[in-house]
Order: C-alpha cells, then sequence, then structure tokens
C-alpha cells in the first residue's frame, strides 16, 4: 500500500488518514508548525472522547473530514500520511491512487531531521510514554529549550490551543524528545542522537523478536543510550556512551537504581546513587524505576548542572492523562481511577499501585486493545495476574475494542476470562452495562480502577462511573 516515493522533506500539503490518532495527531501538529497545509480524517471524528482534541486541531488551522474519501477529493494533497491501523482498501487511498503514501514514522523522522535539535528516542514496552513526557518536564525545569511529540497528553503541556501530545518551547528547541513504536516495527525510521530502552515485554509478539526489533533501535542511536542494565546485551551494537539503571537494588558497578522507596499520598521519594533525593506526585514502584531511567538519560546530555540539580528537575513532571488518573471519587471516598494499561506488564504495575496507595480490596475492569494484543498476552497474563490479584479482588475483562483492519477475531474477552478464572483468579467477562451494574453494587472496594488503551471512550465512561448514581450513592450511605 505504501509507495516507494521517499521524501527527506514531507511536501507542503499533506492529508493524515486516520489523524483522531494519538501518534498522527501529534505528528499533524508538528507538521503544522513547520508550515505544512496540514488536513486529515478520521473514522471516529464523531466521538464524544475525542472532541477536545479535535477541536484544538482546528484552533490550530487544521481542516477535519469524514474518512469517506471526501478531504483528499477537496484538499487535494501532495501526499497522504496513514498509520499501520489503516486497511488498503480505506475510502481516502481510493480518491488519488498516484498520490505517495508516507508512513506515519517516515513522516515523523522526515520532520524531525529537518530540525537542528538533538534528537531522543524512549522505546519499551511499558512506561514510554510517561518517560517521555517526563524528560520533557525535566529539561524544561532545567531551562532547555524542548520539542515533544508523545504518545499520551502530558498534563503540563495542556493548553487551549494544544491537547498535550505535543508541544514545542523555542523557534530553535535544543532538544527533541519522542516515542517510538515497537507495535509495527516503525521505530527502524528513526536514527536518534540518544534513546532510552525501559525494558522487554509481552505485547504485540514473542520476546525473541522484540529483542532483534529493540537491539536494531540501540545500534541506531549516535551518541548515547539508556537502558534497562538486564537488556545491556542489546546495547552491545549500540555506541559507546550508556548509562544503566534497575528496577531493584543491584551490586553492578554504574548502575542506578531506586534505593529508601517509600510511598505515600502525595506520591513517592526515594534515593539515586550519587543524584540524592528524588520526589515525585508520581505513584507505584514503577514510576520510580521510570524516574530512574529519566535521570540515567539526563546523565548523558552534558547539562550543566550538578547530579543534585538533575534529580531536582524529576519532581516537575505533574504525570500523563490516563496515567493512573485520578478521575474522581464517590461520596464515600472511593476512587475512580483511569489508566492506559494494556499488557501483562502494565496490568500488574496498575493493580499493585492500585493497592498501595488505596488498600485492598480493588475492583478493577481491563479492556484489551485488539485481538491479536490478546492473543499474544494470553499464556503470560496468568501469572502477571496471580502476582497482582487477591483472592477478594475483582477484575472485569471488557469486550474487545476493535479499531479496524485484520483480525481473526479471537481470542473473546470471554474465552480468556473462562481460562483466568479456571487458574484460580478473580475475573469473569462483562459487557460495559454489566460491569457498571456490577461496579455500583460493589461496597467495599477501595477504588475503582479503569484499564486499556486506544478507545478514547474508556476515559469518557470512566468520567460517568465517577459520577455516582444516586441509588448507589443512599445505599453506601446507609451502610
Amino acid at each position: 500500500m505504501e509507495s516507494s516515493a521517499h521524501f527527506s522533506v514531507l511536501p507542503s500539503k499533506v492529508f493524515l488518514v486516520g489523524i483522531g490518532g494519538i501518534g498522527m495527531s501529534g505528528l499533524a501538529q508538528l507538521l503544522r508548525w513547520q508550515g505544512h497545509d496540514v488536513a486529515g480524517s478520521d473514522r471516529g471524528l464523531d466521538e464524544p472522547g475525542k472532541n477536545e482534541l479535535y477541536a484544538a486541531l482546528r484552533r490550530q488551522g487544521i481542516r477535519l473530514y469524514a474518512q469517506d474519501g471526501s478531504g483528499v477529493r477537496a484538499e487535494e494533497p501532495d501526499a497522504l500520511i496513514i498509520s499501520t491501523a489503516v486497511e488498503a482498501d480505506n475510502p481516502d487511498l481510493q480518491v488519488l491512487p498516484t498520490c505517495p503514501v508516507v508512513h506515519r514514522a517516515k513522516a515523523l523522522a522526515a520532520a524531525l531531521n529537518r530540525l537542528d535539535g538533538k534528537q531522543i528516542a524512549v522505546a519499551g514496552s511499558c512506561g514510554k510514554t510517561s518517560v517521555t513526557g517526563w524528560i520533557v518536564s525535566a529539561l524544561r525545569a532545567l531551562g532547555e529549550d524542548v520539542l515533544m511529540v508523545n504518545g499520551g497528553y502530558s498534563l503540563d503541556a495542556e493548553t487551549d490551543v494544544f491537547p498535550g501530545n505535543f508541544a514545542v518551547a523555542g523557534k530553535h528547541p535544543r532538544w527533541l524528545v519522542y516515542e517510538v513504536d515497537e507495535s509495527d516495527r516503525s521505530l527502524s525510521a528513526f536514527t536518534p542522537d540518544y534513546g532510552v530502552l525501559l525494558n522487554v515485554g509481552n505485547d504485540h509478539y514473542s520476546q525473541d523478536e522484540l529483542r532483534v526489533v529493540f537491539a536494531g533501535f540501540l545500534e541506531r542511536c549516535r551518541h548515547g543510550v539508556a537502558v534497562l542494565a538486564e537488556l545491556a546485551d542489546l546495547a552491545a551494537g549500540g555506541p559507546q556512551r550508556q548509562a544503566l539503571f534497575a528496577a531493584e537494588e543491584t551490586s553492578a558497578p554504574g548502575v542506578l537504581y531506586p534505593m529508601e522507596y517509600t510511598a505515600g499520598a502525595q506520591g513517592i521519594r526515594f534515593r539515586a546513587p550519587c543524584f540524592g533525593e528524588v520526589s515525585s506526585s508520581q505513584s507505584g514502584r514503577h514510576s520510580a524505576v521510570n524516574a530512574t531511567a529519566t535521570l540515567a538519560l539526563l546523565s548523558l546530555l552534558d547539562l550543566p548542572h550538578s547530579p543534585a540539580a538533575l534529580a531536582g528537575a524529576l519532581a516537575a513532571f505533574p504525570g500523563v492523562r490516563q496515567r493512573f488518573e485520578v478521575i474522581g471519587q464517590w461520596a464515600d471516598g472511593t476512587a475512580v481511577i483511569n489508566d492506559y494499561a494494556h499488557n501483562p506488564e502494565k496490568i500488574a504495575a496498575a493493580l499493585s499501585t492500585a493497592r498501595e496507595r488505596f488498600g485492598s480490596p480493588l475492583l478493577a475492569c481491563f479492556q484489551p486493545h485488539g485481538f491479536r494484543p490478546l492473543e499474544f498476552m494470553r499464556a503470560t497474563l496468568p501469572e502477571a495476574l496471580r502476582g497482582a490479584l487477591h483472592p477478594d479482588d475483582r477484575l472485569l475483562l471488557l469486550p474487545v475494542y476493535y479499531a479496524g483492519g485484520s483480525a481473526s477475531f479471537n481470542p473473546t474477552s470471554e474465552q480468556v476470562a473462562a481460562e483466568l478464572a479456571a487458574a484460580g483468579l478473580p475475573v469473569k467477562a462483562a459487557t460495559r452495562p454489566e460491569a457498571e451494574v456490577l461496579i455500583r453494587s460493589q461496597h467495599d472496594a477501595s477504588c475503582c480502577l479503569i484499564m486499556g488503551a486506544r478507545d478514547s471512550s474508556l476515559r469518557e465512561w470512566t468520567k460517568q462511573l465517577a459520577q455516582e448514581d444516586p441509588d448507589a450513592k443512599s445505599t453506601r450511605e446507609s451502610e
């Protein structure tokens, strides 16, 4: 489907098919900032959960269309930009058969390569959106001009014009920080100056394949890499300058790790060897590891600041939307939380964070973000949940979110939930209406945690759940 055309500089008039996606909308804003004439289409143009995004894009001068071919016909662009989720028979691709088609990652790489700033790319199966935002917040706190293209909405980047997945300070930002995606192997399009590899999980394909993909990413980094210590072998072909970090205390020399970790209602606190105390408003031990990874990366950049100043800058990060985002609470104080967790490692981390912050028992919902991802996590999900769930918890598995593209429509959530329940885990399948009834009748839960990726309506549903039903409220008050 993608044409053989290659652009070192993209043409002036571009059209993004699927512009409502988190990666596509970030790219659209970057291209508009660079002076391109930008338009795009989305099949979810009427989704209430994306109204804020669409309004922000329009305020930037980006024109939006339904995904029916009408936008391409009206705009007559010089190039179409697509993501992996766009099918070959998409109506927008049929209107101008000779129009060059470019993948989102190649378009992003071309746009970034036009700029003089040093590139920092963040990779990994878990945590890359948070770490991308964390690096940007810390650099800005240190007085640096930064451009960011992220896979989520950083809370300190949200304005009336920008929704939060793109931000820029200064006409000539010194640092270009962005998230790269392993799910479709598109991270191979980038040759950053610095790279971060956080972890290798079980999400889109086998660990062996993922290791090869991430090793290639590290090899393409030109000046330095920050890598999880247990994955140091993947950086063997990368640049000589490396900073290693670990999730647990280690005696290995020169490895950063969070020590003396504590957590409270206001966030987390720990010490990093040679850097001193780190404090953050974020939640969970995984956030301490993300902060340590951020610190490892900052240590490579030759910034004119002391180690203590670098550690202090980490406190500036307010978080990312849908990353353990407390949406509201019920009358009895029960917190209602939305989290982007969508693979076994992230689900386990979100559950552990909820228990650490709010106690037990947990009431949670997880919506798989595709049939193929659910198939990949099917074998490892039981072990992850066995370590994260207690017998008095309840996890509801919602129907698989289907965003289009090729799919076998197997396995279903019902099948996987039955397997998990047979393994002795407190899991059952439920539709959203069924889940809502169960949630509103569960009066002893310490919190209500809604997890899942890609589907913008999940956050809106979480908001609805946070608005307690009057009948449920009166029941709670009478108990």
